[in-house]
């Protein structure tokens, strides 16, 4: 067939050609659909934040088996995240909390009730206090004879550093604060005599027996799970469940102990009311 001189070849008229081009045009769209649904897939996935309270190895044994199994709990895609450091932490909450889930001390977890919206669900449960320990070999009874020494702790607003800011008020009589990434950290600076003291939490001072315990803060509820006002009130319903569930089975009981975690009890947002007061005096509160 010619128009004005021009021949149309015969796989153009019966079709071949188009069902050829019809044929990459469909496996393309197949291709970018797979793509398309595997990043929204992770997308969706929930983001399950954990202040550095331990160094990261530590937090991603102790809390990876428990996010899995939470996530295979209530059939949701979850992801622990975590932090190099408090100050790193601190900058993502206190500029919106950019993830769904948060197992937090109670002043942060308090701050993202009363400006971010979130919703308490859960806790570990009893309270919690503070330490203030020196070496083996320093006998100290009173803070106030550390003035001016080396105290390691994390950075503020780490319930370690609120502490100290508590026990030396005076700011021209204070020690010489050696900020570390980590209560690990901290315990092991003044286990090894590179500094005079230290501010971690009492379970961890608990594992080193030989350090000397000057003091003891009053208790605060222990760390609370919360959620984002993202997190729709079922999910929210169906992770609390499962969190509390976690001590009800054998199996849920072998990876609580196995991660060193006590069991998680129901709680609210009454539970932690008033706590966000600690942070006054931090910055960006």
């Amino acid at each position: 067939m010619s128009v004005q001189g021009l021949t149309v070849p015969l796989r153009f008229r019966n079709g071949g050609f188009a069902r050829k081009i019809g044929r990459y045009i469909s496996g393309f769209v197949a291709l970018w659909l797979c793509f398309v649904m595997s990043v929204s897939a992770e997308a969706a996935a929930l983001k399950f934040a954990i202040p550095p309270f331990l160094p990261k190895a530590e937090l991603e044994k102790s809390f990876g088996p428990l996010v899995q199994r939470l996530s295979e709990m209530t059939g949701t895609p979850i992801d622990l995240e975590v932090f190099p450091n408090y100050l790193a932490f601190w900058q993502e909450t206190r500029t919106g909390s950019p993830f769904d889930i948060a197992l937090d001390a109670a002043p942060t977890t308090d701050f993202r009730v009363a400006r971010q919206h979130w919703h308490v669900i859960a806790k570990l449960s009893g309270t919690v206090t503070q330490s203030l320990v020196t070496g083996p070999n320093d006998a100290v009874l009173d803070p106030s004879e550390l003035i001016n020494k080396k105290i390691a702790v994390q950075p503020s607003p780490s319930v370690s550093a609120l502490t100290l800011y508590q026990l030396f008020p005076n700011p021209v009589q204070q020690p010489q604060l050696v900020f570390v990434d980590s209560n690990r950290a901290a315990a092991e600076a003044v286990k090894a005599g590179e500094v005079a003291a230290a501010v971690i939490p009492t379970p961890i001072a608990a594992g080193y027996p030989s350090l000397n315990m000057v003091t003891t803060t009053a208790p605060l509820p222990f760390l609370a799970v919360s959620v984002s006002p993202n997190v729709s009130p079922e999910l929210a319903k169906s992770l609390q469940s499962a969190l509390i569930r976690l001590s009800e089975t054998p199996e849920g009981e072998a990876m609580l102990q196995q991660s060193q975690l006590r069991a998680f009890t129901k709680a609210t947002d009454s539970d932690y009311a008033g706590q966000e007061k600690l942070l006054e005096g931090t910055f960006g509160y």
